[in-house]
């Protein structure tokens, strides 16, 4: 056991569990909000993800021999497969999201402004984080008990790729929701459709990039839609829009 990858391990799992609940407590305190809509986006993630995981897992499989056995060009199989999954992501959490700020939101008297889809989206990625978190503890345990040569072989950098990932995508799942809150605000349902293409995309080449062309290449794509997502955010700041919030202020203060 080296103690340079438990040390690196320890301390990213530390990080993917307290980043967002950092981000979140920011929001909170600046725009005078409470932990009851972090909550929700993070309970919300989850029961999407009920229906959404075993899904993915118990059609993958098949979906992927069904493609290869109908497309000879293994590249081409694999594209589709890529936005198949992609699709499917998009899909799901977009249009759940909608479900909330169309139908939930309003039933709890929640205002659709700017401070609440940010805070929701904090959530949403946030457990999303911290359930990877989870996973890289239960390897973490691995590591340290079990005489696996592929545990072995792993080095102080590995761990680090997953918070370099998990950074990279929370302001993606912030970008997305506030898209969807938005589309609901201002009624503007391509706003929608934007979110659920820009979310099939990126997920769809994490797939495709990360068989063909490794992962480096993979992380520097979702490092240029991060770098996006952090403009759009910065654009849609509450501050900037102060003028444009009709609608009264909920109770979840």
């Amino acid at each position: 056991m080296d103690p340079a990858v438990a040390i690196s391990f320890t301390g990213t799992i530390l990080l993917e569990l307290g980043f967002p609940l950092l981000v979140a407590w920011f929001l909170i305190r600046r725009y005078h909000l409470s932990w009851t809509l972090f909550l929700y986006g993070a309970l919300f993630f989850i029961l999407v993800q009920i229906v959404h995981t075993p899904l993915v897992l118990f059609t993958q499989a098949p979906l992927s021999e069904a493609l290869n056995a109908a497309i000879p060009n293994r590249t081409f199989a694999l594209a589709v497969f890529a936005v198949i999954l992609g699709l499917l992501a998009g899909l799901f959490e977009e249009i759940g999201r909608y479900l909330v700020f169309s139908q939930f939101f309003p039933s709890r008297n929640i205002a659709t402004s700017r401070e609440h889809g940010l805070l929701f989206g904090a959530g949403w990625g946030g457990v999303e984080s911290m359930m990877i978190a989870g996973l890289l503890s239960l390897t973490l345990v691995a590591y340290l008990f079990s005489a696996s040569p592929v545990l072995a072989s792993l080095t102080p950098l590995d761990p680090l790729v997953s918070l370099l990932e998990r950074l990279m995508v929370f302001p993606l799942q912030i970008a997305f929701t506030l898209l969807v809150l938005l589309s609901v605000a201002q009624a503007r349902p391509l706003l929608l459709g934007l979110a659920i293409l820009w979310h099939t995309g990126v997920d769809a080449l994490a797939v495709f990039l990360g068989v063909t062309s490794g992962i480096a290449v993979t992380e520097a794509m979702v490092a240029v839609n991060a770098t996006l997502a952090l403009i759009y955010l910065w654009y849609q700041r509450p501050e900037r829009h102060r003028e444009d919030e009709h609608q009264p202020q909920s109770a979840i203060r």
